[in-house]
């Protein structure tokens, strides 16, 4: 039975997959079932943002040719999750205490009582028509669920504020030599030639010869 799901995911995906495993080949967390067979250890919940929207996947983390058992998908803040598998139908979903009937592609509350249990647990139950399927996190993989739940019920964070630009200040000119700066200031008057400059203190100077 897992085989020919195995399978079908391979030709829709247009990848290669690798033989099944037996659950002596699984290092890094308990084994997979799909109707009591084991699938490659390698299997997990994946995570991945794109297009403002995320998608969690059970499967080989290969996201361009690899192979699906079950896939969940929302917007950021959505609160909706759909979820999505390969065939037709409708399937049972069980975590923990919490079962339900869904439909594909069909949006579910965020809260419903399968994805909490699932976010808590880390393991779901599928049951379809043809085949049973058993999807436990493993250590890597149990992250990558509470990412995905956080994503679906948080709003993104508010991104940083664009950098206000300052125009440069406008200088004056600095005078050319030969240039005489008394000509420019406000309220002084240049000294004519011959003209006695006189001082504060009354004492006149000589003619001021150019």
């Amino acid at each position: 039975m897992i085989r020919s799901l195995i399978v079908a995911g391979c030709l829709l995906a247009l990848g290669a997959c690798q033989p099944v495993a037996g659950p002596e080949g699984a290092q890094d967390g308990p084994a997979v079932g799909v109707g009591g067979d084991p699938v490659p250890p390698g299997y997990d919940w994946h995570f991945v943002t794109h297009g403002g929207s995320a998608d969690l996947d059970f499967g080989d983390g290969d996201w361009a040719e690899g192979v699906s058992l079950f896939h969940m998908s929302c917007l950021p803040d959505g609160r909706k999750i759909s979820t999505s598998w390969d065939g037709t139908g409708e399937a049972v979903l069980t975590s923990g205490t919490a079962t339900g009937t869904f439909r594909r592609d069909r949006d579910t509350a965020a809260d419903h009582p399968v994805f909490t249990a699932l976010r808590d647990g880390n393991s779901l139950a599928v049951g379809l028509d043809d085949a049973d399927l058993t999807l436990v996190a493993r250590p890597a993989g149990r992250g990558q669920v509470e990412a995905f739940f956080d994503y679906c019920t948080n709003a993104l964070p508010p991104p940083p504020p664009e950098p206000v630009l300052v125009p440069p200040t406008e200088q004056m000119p600095l005078p050319s030599e030969g240039d005489d700066e008394a000509d420019d200031l406000p309220g002084v008057k240049p000294v004519e030639p011959g003209i006695d400059v006189v001082q504060p203190d009354g004492a006149a100077h000589q003619p001021v010869d150019r």
